[in-house]
């Protein structure tokens, strides 16, 4: 997002508000929901009064023209509607406004936007039916500098070479069931999960599971994108927050050099791949994604041409300039 404001503006400022707050407060905030009714509104009304007068105080210190908000950063609509009288305001929805349990205000935010951005063309229709118009479907394109083709092969100690790889958190609820059997369709490869401990929660229904699951807590990005290169495909699976939209995972793959076997959404081919000539490594039927896998496992040449021009076509459709022109024009209308 800094590269696609810097094509618009001199000088781009971020500020990351988790950074900001101790990790005690933060951890305080996520376990609210936990407390009776009175202790919560309580907390809430600290939490949110300290957090807004922080970010007010920032947007008052750099007097921006522009204020790019990723999801909503606790925000309540009273500071919304005093950053918008001081500069544009945009919203980038990461996640879908209408599962909020983070901010409860985050729906009533975007009333204040100048702009809202949805990478789900579903969370936008949405929006259009309670009255909310100024929408446009949006994704940041691939990030370069985080995920990328590692040139120096040597293997290190640590390195381990796999097919298949998903890294991720499981659920104890139905979205968790949901991964485990797309997931249980690749056991039958070289194949790892890392992940949190609610992935043993479905081993009784995918047993088969235990045995590629690894235990893992926070991962860095730089040990990401080196374990990405090591793999030839790489399942994005469709969270059901996710209506019509793709998990940015795909992204990700790509740049390092993965495949990603995508499970089907709307706006894969109708939005985001809609001018792309080449065949889409979709997951329609879960029962038939063994099938896919061994397909690109068996034909390289094809599946490194695929994830070259996958990854070229995303590059150019929405680098950072193309991206900042979309933006330009639809601030204009």
């Amino acid at each position: 997002f800094k590269e696609i404001l810097a094509n618009m503006a001199g000088e781009v400022r971020s500020y990351d508000l988790g950074a900001e707050i101790s990790k005690r407060v933060i951890k305080i905030n996520s376990q609210v929901f936990r407390l009776p009714h009175v202790a919560r509104k309580r907390w809430e009304s600290y939490f949110q009064d300290r957090t807004n007068r922080m970010l007010l105080s920032v947007v008052d210190s750099y007097k921006p023209d522009l204020i790019m908000v990723y999801n909503s950063v606790f925000l309540l609509p009273k500071t919304c509607e005093l950053m918008r009288k001081r500069a544009s305001l945009i919203f980038f929805m990461g996640d879908s406004p209408f599962y909020t349990p983070q901010n409860n205000y985050y729906l009533a935010c975007l009333p204040y936007a100048d702009l809202i951005l949805s990478p789900d063309s579903l969370w936008s229709q949405q929006l259009n039916t309670i009255g909310l118009s100024r929408t446009m479907y949006f994704l940041p394109g691939p990030d370069s500098s985080s995920y990328f083709r590692i040139e120096n092969t040597d293997r290190r100690p640590e390195d381990i070479e796999t097919e298949i790889l998903y890294v991720g958190s499981s659920y104890l609820n139905s979205w968790g069931y949901k991964k485990a059997l797309l997931m249980s369709r690749f056991t039958g490869f070289n194949f790892i999960i890392y992940g949190n401990s609610a992935w043993k929660r479905w081993f009784s229904f995918f047993p088969e599971l235990e045995r590629v699951y690894r235990d893992s807590g926070f991962i860095p990005q730089e040990k990401i994108n080196r374990m990405f290169n090591m793999t030839r495909l790489i399942p994005v699976d469709g969270n059901p927050g996710i209506l019509n939209g793709v998990h940015l995972r795909l992204f990700e793959a790509l740049g390092a050099g993965a495949l990603p076997l995508i499970e089907y959404r709307h706006d894969l081919d109708h939005l985001l791949f809609r001018d792309f000539r080449g065949e889409l490594p979709l997951i329609r039927d879960y029962s038939k994604a063994s099938d896919l896998a061994s397909h690109y496992l068996r034909n390289e040449a094809e599946r490194s041409a695929l994830v070259a021009a996958m990854y070229d076509y995303l590059a150019k459709e929405y680098s950072s300039s193309a991206n900042a022109e979309r933006l330009s024009e639809a601030l204009k209308r």
